[in-house]
């Protein structure tokens, strides 16, 4: 049996659940591709009335370290599809965790381990995000990758 001192500090599970609406199609179509190419537990959240910066955070979590590669790979891929630019990107090929700024959209990567232990998540609970699952591969692509002529 925990005593009071301990169930003060054990951490709060938080549940992720639907909270408002998303408007933006170009943060839902990037949260869709992400949960397509192996992203988990997707969230978009909306931040504009919390920072002056950004717009939305897109956040997705990855089974180990070798898919969280792979979704970094997807993501850049997914912003350049919705005609966005790759501004900075924080966390090297051993990171936990990838911050990739993308001006108003923010796409948050983490591994399961990691995104549990920094809560990301409870930060934001208070404002309005959408929970993404793609069921079928998204179709909304407009850009085409260039074709490498040999």
């Amino acid at each position: 049996m925990m005593n009071n001192k301990n169930s003060l500090t054990a951490k709060k599970k938080f549940k992720i659940e639907n909270k408002g609406s998303i408007t933006s199609k170009r943060a839902l179509h990037m949260a869709e591709d992400l949960s397509w190419n192996y992203g988990e537990d997707v969230v978009i959240y909306d931040v504009r009335e919390q920072s002056p910066f950004v717009s939305y955070y897109i956040v997705a979590s990855a089974a180990n370290d070798h898919r969280l590669g792979i979704l970094q790979t997807s993501a850049k891929d997914t912003i350049f599809d919705n005609y966005q630019e790759v501004k900075h990107t924080e966390g090297r090929n051993d990171s936990k965790w990838i911050l990739i700024d993308a001006g108003a959209f923010v796409l948050q990567l983490f591994t399961k381990e990691e995104r549990e232990r920094v809560q990301f998540d409870a930060l934001y609970r208070n404002v309005p995000h959408k929970i993404v699952k793609a069921e079928k591969e998204p179709v909304f692509r407009r850009k085409k990758k260039p074709v490498f002529n040999k």
